[in-house]
């Protein structure tokens, strides 16, 4: 279940899809949103991870992802995310 906030809407939060951030240093686009409560998000730039088969064997090579909670325990935005500067992005999408 979603952490309480009266100002951030599941509208708001999926309008963010397709957005770019910077999160530790990489640019990165928000691109799915979990249970209404998880940003993911996809590094842009030429990082890449080996991805394992099942069997742990390198496979194929895939965007470096992280997965972000967007509310902490109080219901505010998480810290990561304010870091990230998502704040900046959230008032322009709750004025539309």
């Amino acid at each position: 279940m979603p952490a309480k906030n009266s100002t951030i809407t599941i509208e708001h939060l999926l309008a963010l899809i397709g957005r770019q951030i910077v999160y530790q240093q990489h640019v990165c686009e928000i691109v799915e949103l979990l249970d209404g409560r998880v940003f993911v998000l996809q590094v842009l730039e030429d990082n890449k991870n080996i991805q394992p088969t099942q069997y742990g064997q390198g496979h194929r090579t895939v965007p470096v992802t992280y997965v972000l909670p967007i509310f902490d325990g109080e219901g505010e935005l998480h810290a990561d995310l304010l870091a990230a500067g998502l704040q900046v992005l959230l008032p322009e999408q709750a004025s539309r």
